[in-house]
């Protein structure tokens, strides 16, 4: 143990250190450019807060994103994109509940023994969504599950919600399954069906 702490801990020389880092940065294209030699002077007047070295169209250095950050993504036009106010809004609300939520539960100490019932449910998911028009597993048949002609007598009886009470899915569209037909009948008379 202790040849290891002495072969890993030992000092390097500054030489040496200096090698490693010309070898390792000889390739990359991930070096920051180094500071302009003629620096601009920051404008005084309002609306200008901050300068940044922009070296997209450098092409020695990998190009600088406009929303590489999450931050800059979200903050660096706030001036004039008022559409982002309300992604802001719920980015801050989401955060405060989610340290609530860790608050309380780590307060608590819970013993969770069984999980057959939450894998019911992901079998009952699984089942449901395999069943479902748009999964195609049979490849027996030319046409696909969503093909029209294959699904026009059974397209209402697809569960599309989890609980539909009064059954307002599960009714024919004659007037939809009336434009799907001449829809169907104009694709084959063109010929891309």
């Amino acid at each position: 143990m202790s040849g290891l702490l002495s072969v890993t801990l030992r000092p390097v020389s500054e030489r040496c250190l200096a090698r490693i880092l010309v070898v390792r940065m000889a390739s990359s294209k991930q070096i920051t450019p180094p500071s302009s030699k003629k620096q601009i002077e920051v404008n005084k007047d309002e609306g200008h807060f901050n300068y940044q070295r922009y070296w997209s169209r450098d092409s020695r250095f990998t190009a600088q994103a406009q929303g590489d950050t999450p931050a800059r993504f979200m903050f660096r036009r706030l001036g004039h994109a008022y559409e982002v106010y309300p992604l802001i809004f719920l980015a801050g609300a989401w955060f405060c509940a989610f340290l609530l939520i860790v608050y309380v539960s780590v307060g608590k100490v819970e013993v969770w023994l069984d999980r057959s019932a939450w894998f019911c449910a992901f079998l009952l998911i699984v089942y449901v969504s395999v069943g479902k028009v748009e999964v195609w597993l049979d490849r027996s048949q030319e046409q696909a599950p969503w093909d029209w002609e294959r699904i026009r007598d059974n397209y209402y009886k697809q569960h599309t919600v989890i609980f539909d009470v009064f059954g307002n899915t599960h009714q024919r569209l004659e007037i939809m399954e009336k434009l799907q037909d001449q829809m169907a009948e104009a694709a084959k008379q063109r010929g891309t069906r």
